[in-house]
Parts: C-alpha cells; sequence; structure tokens
C-alpha cells in the first residue's frame, strides 16, 4: 500500500485520509482513533501501536471498563489504514 492514499467519509460526514498500517508503531496512544479494515468496518479506540506475535494489535474502546491498554485484538493483517477523530494534538 505504499504510496497509496486512501481517503474515506463516515458516517458522520467527517473525511479523512488514512495512515498506512506500517505507521501503526507511531500512533499516539492517548488520542482516539478510527480503524478501518478491508471488509469495511470501523472501529474506533485506542492503541500503543504494538503488534503481538499472533498479528493483532489491542484495541481501548469506548466501551472498556478497564484502564490501561485492554480490549479487542484486532488483525493487523486486515487493516487498510488509520486516522485520529479529531486531527489536533492532544494536550499534554
Amino acid at each position: 500500500m505504499s504510496g497509496t492514499k486512501i481517503t474515506v467519509t463516515f458516517t458522520n460526514g467527517k473525511t479523512r485520509t488514512l495512515r498506512e498500517p506500517a505507521m501503526l508503531w507511531a500512533i499516539d496512544g492517548r488520542r482516539t482513533a478510527s480503524f478501518v479494515f478491508d471488509n469495511g468496518q470501523v472501529y474506533k479506540g485506542q492503541t500503543d501501536g504494538v503488534v503481538d506475535e499472533d498479528g493483532n494489535f489491542w484495541l481501548k474502546t469506548d466501551r472498556s471498563t478497564i484502564s490501561g491498554m485492554l480490549g479487542i485484538g484486532l488483525p493487523f493483517g486486515r487493516l487498510l489504514g488509520w486516522a485520529y477523530i479529531n486531527p489536533k494534538r492532544a494536550k499534554k
């Protein structure tokens, strides 16, 4: 997917250009992002960007009740790209 830009429009009408899956390592784990998969599914939450030995990365969703990076495992191999929900940086 190198060099290919994918722009998506979400159901709320906001348009975002997705970052490549390979850039997941650089994600800011404090910021909420949308993750778009090859089957059209979209997940929203925070991740630390680490892909485990099974090829999954962990996403803490809005519905997570436990603090930390607990949540659901998503398949990195099916990720088309990701984009921050709010394009502005979070305050430290």
